[in-house]
């Protein structure tokens, strides 16, 4: 499932929301119970691998390109 960032047009709270696709529509604001909100896009991070084997170093901001030797599987 992905995470969405939104930011509540009635009181300006911003929080994430871990959820389904589907789940982001149905959204509310934590702090004020508001459904008025603003989906804000932030950066994608793509992890290699899978079971999160290799590529952690990627996906935090570390190498993306195997050009540093801290980053397995590059």
């Amino acid at each position: 499932m992905p995470t969405y960032d939104f930011e509540c047009k009635n009181c300006g709270h911003r929080f994430s929301l871990f959820t389904t696709v589907s789940g982001r529509l149905r959204a509310v604001c934590p702090t004020c119970q508001s459904g008025n909100l603003q989906q804000l896009f932030t950066g994608i991070s793509f992890v290699k691998g899978s079971g999160g084997e290799g590529g952690s170093q990627a996906a935090s901001g570390g190498c993306s390109r195997g050009s540093c030797s801290g980053c397995p599987g590059c």
